[in-house]
């Protein structure tokens, strides 16, 4: 009985390390940026901003797959509709050191809501956190995390 209950203790243990809230406010306040950077670059049209704070491959293609975009595309719809990603940093889980999953509204500015919901992999590249990827379907972002802490190649499998 207690190895059942010591076992069941240490799974919560693990999942708790594995994805942990962001508390801290230096990295609560370095996310905040990337998503200050992106919400310029589209309500201003300006793509080197925008791009700026994405990962090189997760902006030329889409590594979450069918749930997903890549940079390009989120680029290109959000300055034309006129809609950023708005982040509930509260509910942000710190994965890995430099590795971050960040649940985000899709908000419309002109409308003055949400009209959809996504989480995204943040990493930190080079002392500087950008986006990996993101989509709406939390599989498709928990298999883009996976692959990148196992250093596998970052492209969604294909599916049948």
């Amino acid at each position: 009985m207690n190895l059942i209950l010591i076992g069941g203790l240490l799974s919560v243990a693990v999942i708790g390390l594995f994805a942990s809230p962001v508390q801290d406010d230096a990295k609560q306040k370095a996310l905040q940026a990337v998503f200050d950077d992106l919400e310029k670059g589209l309500r201003e049209k300006d793509e080197a901003v925008f791009k700026a704070r994405w990962h090189a491959e997760g902006y030329e293609k889409n590594l979450c797959g069918g749930s997903g975009l890549a940079g390009k595309a989120v680029f290109g719809q959000g300055a034309r509709k006129k809609w950023f990603l708005k982040p509930d940093l509260a509910k942000a889980q710190a994965v890995e050191d430099g590795v971050a999953v960040v649940a985000c509204d899709v908000w419309a500015w002109e409308k003055g809501k949400a009209v959809d919901k996504v989480d995204m992999v943040l990493i930190k590249d080079k002392d500087v956190w950008r986006v990996l990827g993101g989509g709406e379907k939390r599989e498709d972002v928990d298999g883009l995390m996976s692959r990148w802490l196992k250093k596998e190649p970052l492209e969604a499998p294909k599916k049948d």
